[in-house]
């Protein structure tokens, strides 16, 4: 596993709170734990570990900040697959979850710039810019038929650590999968704080489109 993202593997983006970073270790553990699962005969030793590992560093601001700085450019993630390969590069013949889980992670950074920009007077242009580039990648996530409401990275992570665990995953069912996972792990708040989260998310999308 020495290969894989910290951020994704607790599922969560390069952006997450400290809260959001030890809900996702919290879930994980209760999923991965090997006393959950030994009784099975599945080792999920390994697992738990890069859990652990993960957690112990993004936990940490100091330990965080470093990590960031050494995996800066190259966002390898679960394998070694150019997730930030330049758009306009060959694509693959056939689009994976890979696919749209870059694109929904080009339009977060889309957002985030035209969130910041909103602030700051005359900036119509740039903004007209994002948009056009934001338009892109949604007709790529509207490809893949995953609902906007789904479109947030925290959402997109999980569901493409879950797709790397079996490839034959189709979107509509990963999707299925994470509703599942949110009823039988999220608490109530927690549903309903993801669940305003993706929300606001939606709206900033639609704001920028405007442009």
């Amino acid at each position: 596993m020495e290969n894989q993202n910290y951020y994704e593997i607790l599922g969560v983006s390069s952006k997450a709170s400290l809260e959001d970073i030890t809900a996702a270790k919290n879930a994980l553990a209760k999923k991965y734990h090997p006393d959950a699962n030994l009784k099975d005969g599945i080792d999920t030793t390994e697992q738990m570990q890069a859990i652990l590992e993960a957690y112990n560093v993004l936990s940490d601001p100091v330990k965080r900040a470093d990590y960031d700085r050494q995996t800066a450019g190259r966002k390898a993630v679960m394998q070694t697959f150019d997730l930030h390969a330049d758009a306009d590069g060959p694509e693959m013949e056939e689009p994976t979850f890979v696919t749209y889980w870059k694109a929904s992670n080009d339009l977060y950074d889309i957002i985030t710039e035209s969130d910041e920009l909103y602030r700051i007077k005359n900036q119509a242009a740039r903004l007209g810019q994002l948009a056009m580039q934001a338009i892109r990648h949604i007709l790529v996530l509207r490809e893949s038929q995953i609902p906007e409401r789904y479109w947030h990275p925290d959402i997109m992570n999980w569901l493409l650590f879950t797709w790397f665990k079996n490839r034959n995953y189709t979107a509509a069912y990963l999707v299925t999968m994470y509703d599942e996972y949110q009823k039988k792990e999220f608490g109530r708040l927690e549903k309903l704080r993801m669940q305003n989260k993706a929300l606001h998310y939606q709206r900033s999308v639609k704001k920028l489109l405007k442009y």
